[in-house]
């Protein structure tokens, strides 16, 4: 599901000023791929920066996120009986010419992840010709058709965590997010 202009502009400002300051204080990391023991910095897969919101102190537009994502939550449950209790997240950066090769958002061995979720705070006037699209695979592999998302500022994706694989294409310019999960019981 994409769903244009989720967040207001003043929103999706705030939240970027916000994890701007957060980037100039040095408190981003190069993001990896796996986790615990298994955890590796894989600039060839994947070369953006993650600050987990946990190691945040919340500011006034990280909590009012956070609030929108738990009435989320809460609706998912509600209409569809998924069993989710809990929503992580990350802000992500990807410097011009990064990437995320195609991947599926779960750990091996694990189910707990059930929805990504992928909110951007870049300019909401973001050309396709920047580069920087989410794509999103509709079939059960690489191959077939493919949906691209601009990630035009306040623009919210939410779709299967295990179904469906998919990519950050490189941009010519950064790219700023907020990707998190909604999550089951581990």
């Amino acid at each position: 599901m994409v769903v244009p202009a989720w967040l207001a502009p003043e929103a999706v400002s705030s939240l970027r000023s916000d994890a701007d300051s957060l980037w100039q204080a040095g408190r981003f990391r190069h993001a990896g791929v796996g986790r615990g023991v298994d955890f590796q910095v894989r600039p060839e897969i994947r070369s953006d920066r993650v600050l987990w919101l946990d190691e945040v102190v919340a500011t006034p537009a990280l909590a009012g996120y956070l609030a929108a994502m738990a009435v989320l939550r809460e609706a998912f449950n509600r209409m569809l009986y998924l069993g989710l209790v809990e929503f992580g997240a990350h802000l992500a950066v990807y410097p011009p010419g990064a990437r995320y090769r195609p991947h599926l958002d779960h750990f091996r061995n694990t189910r707990h992840r059930v929805i990504s979720s992928i909110l951007y705070l870049n300019p909401p006037d973001w050309r396709a010709e920047a580069g920087g699209q989410l794509r999103l695979y509709l079939g059960r592999d690489l191959r077939g058709e493919a949906l691209e998302v601009v990630p035009a500022g306040g623009t919210l994706v939410l779709f299967l965590a295990q179904r469906f694989w998919h990519e950050v294409l490189p941009s010519e310019r950064e790219r700023w997010s907020i990707t998190g999960w909604f999550c089951r019981r581990p």
